[in-house]
């Protein structure tokens, strides 16, 4: 896991990069959302368990944690979650109904303390309002992103990941068509039915978030990234449906890519 990072006065960046070699840097980030009820937003990888939550704890007090929103319980965004849980008497779960009853299975969910919550939902936390958005593109059913009412910031779950160069802390810093290519190889990756979209749909869904205006975005899976490149990042999109598939590696690429991935040093981060 990286250092955490302040990437808005109310919003810490908990990261991390995985370096998968010969593709590129795969950003992994939790957030924390400094409302007058804290907020955290996934909760890490599982291997990072210890370091998750001193970077948390550097930034909040858990007895504080008032909520944690799980966009979805695939388990790079569940890994520290029965932790916290222990940490943060005061937390409740605000996740898709679905998610709760299926984590159940592998972790002793606290029913009592579960916000179940779909698409148009809101959630009152204090001084603001989080409306919960389905976002575009997804690899799992129960991902349900949020936008904070008060600020316009948008945590759009999976949707606008990309393999990077190198990990940074502002999606500005990546070269454009770096970005492009590396958000259309996970879209393609991380969505593959979506090349199979009706495309007069796909483009209405894609309006709905054009008008939800974002001031920033905040992707699990890349740097945090201003308002202004919404565009840019819908068309990225839009163009997703048209593209080669990006095929799963073979068994022999995946044996080198483990084997790659042993001998790969930690990658640096670019401080913005």
């Amino acid at each position: 896991m990286d250092a955490p990072y302040q990437a808005a006065p109310d919003v810490h960046v908990l990261p991390t990069n995985e370096a998968l070699p010969g593709m590129g840097v795969l950003p992994i980030n939790a957030y924390v959302l400094l409302a007058e009820e804290p907020v955290l937003i996934d909760t890490g990888m599982a291997a990072n368990d210890d370091e998750f939550i001193d970077a948390l704890s550097s930034i909040i007090d858990l007895q504080a944690l008032r909520w944690v929103w799980l966009t979805h319980d695939d388990a790079d965004h569940t890994g520290s979650i029965e932790r916290v849980f222990q940490l943060a008497p005061r937390a409740r779960l605000v996740t898709h109904a679905f998610a709760a009853l299926r984590m159940s299975s592998w972790w002793p969910v606290p029913f009592d303390r579960v916000h179940a919550i779909r698409a148009g939902d809101r959630l009152a936390v204090g001084d603001r309002t989080l409306r919960a958005v389905p976002p575009p593109l997804y690899d799992n059913p129960m991902s349900t992103g949020l936008l904070d009412e008060a600020t316009g910031a948008l945590f759009s779950v999976d949707s606008f990941g990309a393999l990077l160069p190198e990990a940074t802390q502002d999606a500005a810093d990546v070269p454009h068509d770096a970005l492009v290519g590396g958000m259309r190889a996970w879209a393609s990756s991380d969505s593959p039915w979506a090349h199979i979209l009706d495309r007069g749909r796909f483009d209405a869904v894609l309006d709905g978030v054009r008008r939800l205006q974002p001031t920033q975005i905040f992707s699990s899976h890349l740097p945090a990234a201003s308002g202004t490149s919404l565009d840019t990042f819908l068309q990225v999109l839009a163009s997703v449906p048209d593209a080669e598939p990006t095929p799963a590696p073979s068994h022999e690429e995946f044996a080198m890519l483990l084997a790659a991935m042993s001998a790969t040093p930690p990658q640096p981060v670019t401080a913005s």
